[in-house]
């Protein structure tokens, strides 16, 4: 059985003519490309569809951490990507949160310059980290015009069991259920078709147009813009695949009081406060059997290293998906005539899901048929 008229009617498909452009995902990306296109191109008819009932894509089981690289992951960047590609990345990440915040206001999106520190349980690591320091400020200061990152010579009063702390003045923390709500209200403002529960089956192209199977329905479009980052393999070949990165929120805890985000080895873990409640996640670079060790390293975690943080009893835990591939840069790009991908985003949607948005908006604009 296909869909009823009416549905048909409502997703403008077969009984009206094709849209201009379709947004698969409607995450921080997906959401950013429909608005710039719609901004842009005020008589384009634009939709935005997404798997998930809720919407919202991936974007809806991040973290909320307005990050751009703690100091040992951007000592790795440079290792492995050199000097000038490291700057490269933190530059779009920073112009990328600068982007989101006036779009938006920090209210609307729950933002908390709160400010970051990252932990040091790994001396020797601290060593070569602190080593590193003054050449990667040097570095970075054309990018913030101001020092990102102090030592602090005293350990935070809300951290205990490290060996050393590295301070950042200019990170924060956002309420992402505030951000994507937020985002929402400007589809409905900008006069774009928000469609969720519609989970893309797959794409062909005949005569200029691309078909979009939904299950029963079709959906018919000049431009499909692929928002869908770590599951974008699902319908088209691309250098991105999902990594499963667990977080747990613990039950509000009363002696909590974590005035800063933290980061931890690289940044493979995160930690925050939220409404009173402990947030922490990560953990992919440890080898453990299963999810549920994970979980149990990451509360060991949270009670040794968090002041105020024993007992830790889980009250939320799920699952968000990276996207990541051979690059550490995303994949924003023209595919075919008509269809375009911005994905990858390597965990660092919040800070670059505006710009790569924006990108992806401005594919379609200068490829039309």
């Amino acid at each position: 059985m296909g869909p009823s008229i009416w549905e048909s009617q409502m997703l403008q498909t077969s009984s009206q003519k094709p849209l201009d452009a379709l947004v698969v995902g409607a995450g921080i990306v997906g959401m950013n490309a429909a608005l710039e296109l719609a901004a842009r191109q005020p008589d384009w008819r634009v939709a935005v569809v997404d798997a998930s009932p809720l919407g919202g894509g991936g974007s809806t089981r991040n973290a909320g951490f307005t990050c751009f690289g703690s100091p040992s992951e951007l000592l790795d960047d440079w290792h492995q990507i050199g000097p000038k590609a490291t700057v490269d990345l933190v530059r779009m990440r920073w112009k990328g949160l600068q982007a989101l915040r006036q779009m938006w206001g920090d209210d609307a999106l729950g933002h908390r310059a709160c400010g970051a520190v990252e932990a040091f349980t790994d001396s020797a690591l601290f060593e070569e980290v602190m080593a590193f320091l003054p050449t990667l400020n040097k570095a970075l200061e054309e990018v913030f015009q101001d020092t990102p990152f102090q030592a602090d010579p005293v350990e935070s009063a809300t951290l205990k069991a490290t060996c050393g702390q590295i301070r950042s003045h200019l990170e924060g923390d956002l309420n992402t259920a505030s951000m994507i709500q937020t985002m929402r209200a400007g589809l409905d403002r900008a006069g774009v078709a928000f469609w969720p529960g519609l989970r893309v089956e797959n794409l062909s192209n005949a005569d200029g147009l691309w078909n979009v199977i939904c299950g029963a329905l079709t959906i018919s479009a000049r431009h499909v813009l692929l928002a869908t980052n770590a599951f974008a393999q699902d319908l088209i070949d691309l250098d991105v695949h999902p990594v499963a990165n667990q977080v747990l929120v613990s039950e509000v805890m009363p002696g909590l009081k974590l005035d800063h985000t933290v980061h931890h080895d690289r940044g493979y873990v995160y930690v925050r406060e939220i409404e009173g409640r402990l947030l922490i996640g990560g953990g992919r670079q440890w080898d453990c059997r299963d999810d549920d060790e994970v979980g149990e390293r990451l509360t060991a975690w949270a009670r040794r290293h968090v002041v105020g943080c024993s007992p830790f009893e889980v009250a939320h835990r799920w699952k968000g998906q990276l996207g990541i591939g051979a690059s550490r840069r995303p994949e924003v790009k023209t595919l075919q005539s008509g269809l375009h991908a911005g994905v990858r985003l390597g965990g660092m949607g919040v800070a670059i899901g505006t710009t790569v948005g924006r990108m992806l908006a401005d594919l379609a604009i200068r490829n039309q048929a």
